[in-house]
């Protein structure tokens, strides 16, 4: 990432470097190959509905440069951010109970409170995220939320 100008307003310049590096070529292919492998052997392939998408159903997986070719066509950015809203004292956006330091009555409740990005899909810790401060807020309705409760640990 550069910047694209002194002008604040102006968007970076990002160069996410995808497949520049051998490795990371070899193993798309790799995994490519692997993936197409599972998908034509039973039970799963009695399963499939339909041809592969494009471009990848027409491709041979003996053929290195055509799935070379393909994945250097095909790889993109896949944004899930999380971790843009520091949580914590001192210099932090929230605290632990996700409300905004400075800002009364403001919470952040989404993914960028997570602060490690999570193996899989994001969808599931935000929700996680999101049903946890309900509880927090629902247990304020009588009283003030003082910080995230405890939480009684079982076994």
């Amino acid at each position: 990432m550069r910047l694209r100008s002194p002008d604040p307003g102006d968007s970076p310049r990002i160069h996410p470097a995808h497949l520049e590096h051998q490795e990371d070529l070899a193993r798309i292919v790799e995994g490519v190959r692997r993936a197409r492998s599972v998908l034509h052997t039973e039970p799963l392939a009695g399963r499939i509905v339909g041809p592969e998408h494009p471009p990848w159903g027409e491709l041979d997986e003996e053929d290195r440069a055509a799935l070379e070719r393909t994945a250097r066509a095909v790889v993109g950015t896949y944004h899930h951010p999380v971790g843009t809203c520091r949580m914590g004292a001192g210099g932090a956006v929230v605290d632990a109970a996700c409300r905004t330091h400075g800002i009364e009555r403001l919470m952040v409740v989404d993914a960028s409170v997570i602060p490690e990005i999570p193996a899989a899909n994001t969808n599931v810790p935000t929700i996680m995220v999101a049903e946890r401060v309900s509880a927090w807020l629902r247990q304020g309705s009588r009283k003030e939320v003082s910080g995230p409760p405890r939480v009684a640990r079982r076994g």
